[in-house]
């Protein structure tokens, strides 16, 4: 009985955490910079352009955001501009939203 009962609580927290949405950052606090990438072009890469952003009073860019990134091809990669080095990160298929701002990037 309780080998069941051990069956369900597994199943059960597979079951809501997969149905869930899940936030994370890529990419360190402090990023300077960051660029999102779809697919393996060998000519260039296939930059995705922010589709929101928004700006501060004093005209410096706030937040930029690119939404429904499920229709991208994949891989879907963040690169991450460090000031010494850029650091790519693939992103998991369900991403379908990041947003940048405040040097911090998160995908959901």
């Amino acid at each position: 009985m309780s080998s069941l009962m051990v069956k369900g609580a597994a199943f059960a927290v597979l079951f809501f955490s997969s149905s869930s949405a899940f936030a994370f950052e890529p990419c360190h606090k402090g990023v300077p910079a960051i660029d999102i990438e779809q697919g393996n072009f060998q000519k260039a890469p296939g930059y995705i352009s922010p589709d929101t952003q928004t700006t501060n009073p004093d005209g410096t860019l706030k937040e930029q955001a690119w939404h429904n990134l499920k229709q991208a091809i994949r891989p879907l990669r963040v690169i991450c501009r460090y000031s010494d080095k850029p650091v790519p990160v693939v992103l998991p298929d369900s991403v379908d939203k990041c947003v940048f701002g405040s040097r911090r990037i998160t995908c959901e």
